[in-house]
């Protein structure tokens, strides 16, 4: 009687084993990037050089699931010079690398990178292989969700163990008046 069972309920499972590890939500985008979702406002600072105070600008983020329900598309904005400087990217969760692929949109031109996440908290360390200056670096870009704010903060490494300051985002939840 349970050989027969077993019969019946083994060939079940694996059935059913095989449909969860197709499921689509094991590329379903992982918690940290929900904090993508929103629109936010506030500043966009750079290091101005040696001995100079932080470039500060304004700025703005607005993030949107994507359809497929494994990313976000992100719309930057931040003042210039020269009016507003936009830019567009997707991030998508890479489930079969542990990654995150970042397709962004400068200048008319198409730029794809690909950065490995280390979640720690309130805060996630994106970190990646890549050029400063022309020199090898360790890139890493780091995304903190605090209460009614994000924080973008993008840093390199060129193997000397000190990080650098390259850019922040630091944003506050925007909501629209009525």
């Amino acid at each position: 009687m349970m050989v027969k069972m077993f019969r019946f309920v083994s060939p079940l499972l694996l059935l059913f084993s095989g449909l969860m590890m197709s499921s689509p939500a094991n590329g379903q985008a992982p918690d940290w990037m929900f904090a993508l979702e929103g629109a936010y406002v506030g500043r966009f600072e750079m290091p101005a050089g040696e001995g100079e105070n932080m470039r500060t600008v304004d700025a703005r983020m607005d993030g949107k699931r994507s359809g497929a329900e494994d990313g976000f598309v992100l719309q930057f904005a931040r003042e210039s010079e020269d009016g507003i400087v936009k830019e567009a990217q997707m991030w998508s969760w890479n489930a079969s690398a542990g990654a995150l692929d970042v397709t962004a949109i400068q200048d008319g031109q198409r730029i794809e990178t690909q950065w490995f996440a280390a979640p720690k908290g309130l805060a996630v360390n994106l970190t990646r292989g890549g050029a400063v200056d022309g020199a090898a670096a360790i890139e890493r870009l780091r995304l903190e969700r605090l209460p009614a704010q994000l924080r973008l903060t993008k840093q390199y490494n060129l193997g000397d163990g000190e990080w650098t300051l390259q850019w922040r985002y630091i944003l506050d939840d925007f909501v629209a008046e009525d």
